[in-house]
């Protein structure tokens, strides 16, 4: 039997679509009504700001007004993965806020929970008589937002589901001297050494040193990042016991980090991932959070896809800011969205509005028969970029001509290092398998 899927990339989504865009995403509608599972990334909270923010956020608070989401619903995405930086912007009032609300109206989404357990829990449903299975993970950078597991005693803890990884930066015999002379000549491992010897923290591994919050490790052949090992072992055992169950699965995974030398390259973890899910069944894994694309790469003859950036980015529409974030910009605590965006930018224009590969994407339709991969067609898609209408920025349509063209050669010189061909046929992007 064969089934298509399509994922789009994040979906940072605040505002209302204005009537005009009807006919601007026509074509785009009808390749993703081509299709017979469509997913996405739901970057935003579902509330209408009945509750408190949280101290901290994803970058900025996102939240967006519930009845707004019926613009949200015109795409018919069957899924939304819930896990990303932002899913605890508004505590959990915010989060347990999406869940509800998306439950209310039988859509289905993973990520986040009530608990690790739902949090983790794979969102499963049939259409056309195929079974599937959807993980939502986040490569953590927010710790408090972990979901946790009660106990006879404890409550369960509402939150994500987490991927955590190590990191160590590489350093010689002399570069690590040095690094222990400056740590002891200014203090900055005071805190950490008082906790090492009450026994409140760990002492360093056996050719490692903490400096600061960073590790540095003298084996020269080590891993610079690598998955958390419980971590990665428990959501593999997840992929693997849905397909074991004959479900069709697959993974979304939310990922701000790099390789530490291009934005556009993935970390090593994340591709230590990647490849363990593909392993353990997935039939594909869709990356996003970076903003950007990254490089598509087939693995044991199936998709990986390391970023699909940004499917909607409506952050000038961004209704309310907290007073955490006016301070920071030394606002008033009452003052608009608009003025505390604007206060960040500055005269630079410096942040995600102005940089044009944000508002540059695709929609990869993979069809699939019951030996594995036999299409990847994707649909080169732009999202209205600096538009004369506030309101009609951030919003994809179909990139046709040269706009396609220059999205088709980003994504094909991202994925050359992992050996993947693509040709351009047609205004779309194929893949040679």
């Amino acid at each position: 039997m064969k089934f298509s899927v399509i994922a789009a990339g994040d979906c940072l989504f605040t505002a209302a679509f204005p009537e005009a865009y009807k006919q601007k995403r026509k074509e785009l509608d009808r390749f993703l009504s081509s299709a017979d599972v469509r997913l996405a990334n739901l970057e935003t909270n579902l509330s209408d700001f009945g509750g408190y923010c949280n101290q901290y956020s994803g970058g900025t608070w996102l939240n967006t007004r519930k009845e707004l989401f019926r613009h949200l619903e015109t795409f018919g995405f069957d899924f939304y993965g819930t896990a990303n930086n932002h899913c605890m912007d508004y505590g959990y009032g915010g989060l347990l806020s999406t869940a509800d609300f998306l439950e209310s109206r039988g859509i289905a989404h993973a990520g986040t929970g009530r608990s690790l357990e739902e949090a983790e829990r794979a969102a499963e449903f049939t259409v056309n008589g195929v079974r599937y299975a959807v993980f939502a993970v986040d490569a953590i950078k927010m710790l408090p937002s972990m979901a946790g597991n009660g106990s006879r005693i404890f409550a369960a803890r509402p939150g994500v589901n987490y991927l955590r990884h190590t990191a160590r930066y590489k350093a010689d015999a002399e570069d690590m001297a040095a690094l222990k002379r400056i740590a002891a000549k200014c203090g900055i491992n005071f805190a950490r050494d008082f906790s090492v010897a009450t026994g409140y923290a760990l002492p360093d591994k056996e050719g490692e040193f903490t400096f600061g919050q960073a590790v540095f490790t003298s084996d020269a052949a080590a891993a610079d990042t690598e998955c958390d090992k419980t971590d990665l072992a428990r959501i593999i055992g997840g992929i693997k016991k849905k397909k074991e169950e004959g479900c069709k699965v697959f993974v979304l995974i939310h990922c701000h980090d790099n390789d530490g030398t291009s934005h556009s390259r993935p970390p090593r973890y994340l591709k230590e991932f990647a490849h363990a899910a593909i392993d353990a069944g997935a039939k594909a894994v869709f990356g996003g959070g970076c903003h950007e694309l990254r490089g598509l790469e087939i693995y044991n003859g199936f998709p990986v896809f390391y970023s699909l950036g940004d499917f909607i980015l409506q952050l000038a529409r961004v209704e309310h800011l907290p007073p955490d974030y006016m301070e920071k910009y030394g606002l008033d605590v009452n003052s608009s969205a608009r003025e505390g965006l604007s206060a960040r930018e500055g005269k630079k224009r410096a942040g995600l509005r102005y940089k044009e590969e944000n508002f540059l994407t695709v929609l990869p339709k993979i069809t699939f028969d019951e030996k594995g991969v036999t299409d990847i067609t994707l649909m080169p898609v732009e999202l209205a970029f600096l538009p004369e209408r506030e309101e009609d920025e951030g919003l994809p349509a179909f990139a046709a001509g040269e706009q396609g063209e220059k999205i088709y050669g980003i994504l094909k010189r991202l994925s050359a290092p992992f050996g993947t061909d693509l040709v351009f046929e047609s205004g779309l992007i194929k893949v040679k398998i």
